[in-house]
């Protein structure tokens, strides 16, 4: 019989970049499938499917682990700024540039596609079709969606206040630094206004 494969806590740890803490918690708390050793060292034993598993969760589930934020932090009187401020005006101005960013795209985005422009697995996004999150139709052997809904997606105050893949957060990025430089230019463009004598609506 061949032997299961397994990873230590540490090997655990170091696969989905979280603290010593935090995995310790998870293993105690059941939130991964694992074995306890009892040993003082090499305690824990996951088998590797299951840790594949449970971050793919981690990477594509909105929300997911969502009540143990700040937990594990070590200053409790800090409460980080979430990374954009999903309000309705920010979101509004997010989807308005995703729009102008794809708008090369087919109308009908293959769910390869979609998947790639934000870093999810393509079964993320054939699970919000099967949700009816988002419509889906299929020709052939290609899953399409509709571009205009996936932008909506993207842009809803749910993804935008918990980002999860490292694309998603690149685009995020890329929108703030436009939006402080079209701010900055509009603060010159005033200034140079007010040394003109003109009045500023």
């Amino acid at each position: 019989m061949a032997e299961k494969k397994y990873m230590s806590g540490c090997q655990l740890r170091q696969y989905l970049h979280i603290s010593t803490r935090k995995m310790k918690y998870l293993m105690d708390h059941n939130y991964i499938p694992h074995k306890n050793t009892g040993h003082t060292t090499h305690k824990y034993r996951v088998l590797i499917e299951d840790a594949e598993m449970f971050k793919i969760r981690m990477d594509t589930e909105v929300g997911f682990l969502s009540e143990l934020n700040g937990l594990f932090s070590n200053r409790t009187e800090w409460h980080p700024r979430p990374m954009f401020e999903a309000t309705e005006e920010n979101c509004e101005a997010f989807r308005l540039w995703l729009e102008m960013l794809w708008a090369e795209l087919p109308e009908a985005l293959p769910t390869q596609t979609a998947a790639e422009l934000v870093g999810h697995n393509p079964q993320r996004i054939h699970e919000l079709i099967r949700e009816e999150t988002l419509h889906g139709i299929k020709i052939g052997c290609t899953q399409y969606c509709v571009k205009e809904e996936f932008i909506c997606y993207m842009a809803s105050p749910q993804k935008l206040s918990n980002p999860r893949t490292d694309r998603y957060k690149e685009l995020i990025r890329e929108f703030k630094y436009i939006q402080r430089r079209e701010r900055e230019n509009e603060q010159r463009r005033c200034k140079r206004r007010m040394k003109r004598g003109e009045n500023i609506d």
